[in-house]
């Protein structure tokens, strides 16, 4: 009988160069739209075997841990999340790590501290690049409603695409990451 090594349980996602985890909560209309990012980068076909993509709904931060505490790691990590930071509703960019607020408070997104201070830990402690691809929310309602506004599932194809051409081509993808190492 073979006994268990740390390899052995690593997860899936620690292995592979890249990891992309869609997060947010599809009960709450605009805050979907990670994982509906995730869902259309899957239906795609376009993700390579080298990448590891994931609708990590509200679970963001356990995936993040398992992460830090790996003797495995990706070499980039892309978080997919809604956001409201004022700008047009649909509009898809970049968030840089330090321009995300470093307040103290329980989260389930992205967009609140402890998920971005973990983030923070992993790129200076780890030495792994993180890309936040974000998409202004146009709506988040106090109760249920599935769905997503029409300009946020708009942008869920433009958020797909940019995926795909910047991190999923692997001369690119490494070429990106060995520059961000060092600068």
């Amino acid at each position: 009988m073979k006994s268990a090594t740390s390899l052995d349980v690593v997860p899936e996602y620690c292995t592979k160069p890249v990891a992309i985890f869609g997060c947010g909560n599809i009960l709450l209309g605009d805050d979907g739209f990670g994982p509906a990012v995730a869902e259309k980068l899957y239906a795609s076909g376009a993700v390579p075997a080298w990448v590891e993509v994931i609708d990590a709904g509200t679970s963001v931060r356990e995936f993040l841990f398992d992460i830090a505490l790996s003797e495995q790691r990706p070499e980039l990590i892309v978080v997919i999340d809604a956001v409201d930071v004022g700008r047009p509703p649909g509009n898809v960019f970049e968030i840089p790590l330090d321009d995300i607020p470093v307040v103290k408070v329980a989260d389930y997104s992205l967009h609140q501290a402890p998920t971005s201070n973990l983030l923070r830990e992993l790129r200076d402690r780890c030495a792994v690049e993180v890309v936040v691809v974000a998409c202004q929310v146009g709506e988040i309602p106090d109760e249920v409603k599935m769905g997503l506004s029409p300009k946020v599932e708009g942008a869920v194809a433009r958020a797909a695409q940019l995926i795909e051409k910047r991190f999923l081509q692997r001369d690119r993808t490494v070429k990106q990451i060995t520059e961000a190492k060092k600068g």
